[in-house]
């Protein structure tokens, strides 16, 4: 067995159950995830009401892979990811009308399996939350990344409980291949 931990990662458009799940799949596998960074930083480190800055989203890409790695160090056979970079040039696209740039190296960077959170739940309103127009756009974007990554990957649906144990067959299945 390998000391490498087994990186999988969560996809979604914003309250699609990532972090609930990501915490949920860390717990089961009694190890860690990785938290979205970018909700972290505009909770406490930036102004509200604010334009972003395509500056912001390369910071916010840059510390979640730099925390992502160092976890890695520390977890069990595998290490849950909630989101990615590519993810966050996403945003960068949706909130700036442009794509990301400086980042493109960690926006191309593979987890060993992705786990999409589809869109059959409601939108809720976090008071961050914000692009629930465009969760269509992302959502499909996010699949087109899965698909093209060349890692196995699974769109996740249902209720919390059908969607842990589906992934739960995922990451079993993963395990048992490395």
């Amino acid at each position: 067995m390998s000391s490498v931990p087994c990186r999988v990662c969560l996809l979604g458009a914003e309250s699609t159950g990532k972090t609930t799940l990501a915490a949920a799949l860390a717990t089961t596998y009694d190890t860690l995830w990785n938290p979205e960074y970018g909700r972290v930083y505009t909770e406490v480190g930036r102004e509200r009401g604010a334009r972003w800055q395509s500056w912001e989203f390369a910071h916010i890409a840059r510390v979640h892979c730099w925390y992502e790695d160092f976890l890695a160090g520390f977890a069990q056979r595998v290490l849950f990811c909630d989101t990615d970079a590519f993810t966050t040039a996403v945003f960068h696209e949706a909130y700036l009308g442009s794509p990301a740039s400086g980042f493109a190296d960690l926006a191309a960077r593979r987890c060993d399996l992705y786990l999409v959170c589809g869109l059959d739940v409601p939108f809720t309103h976090d008071g961050l939350r914000e692009l629930e127009q465009q969760r269509q756009w992302m959502h499909d974007r996010l699949i087109e990344h899965a698909r093209e990554s060349g890692s196995p990957w699974l769109l996740l649906e249902g209720s919390p409980d059908k969607r842990l144990a589906a992934a739960r067959s995922a990451v079993d299945a993963l395990l048992v291949s490395s």
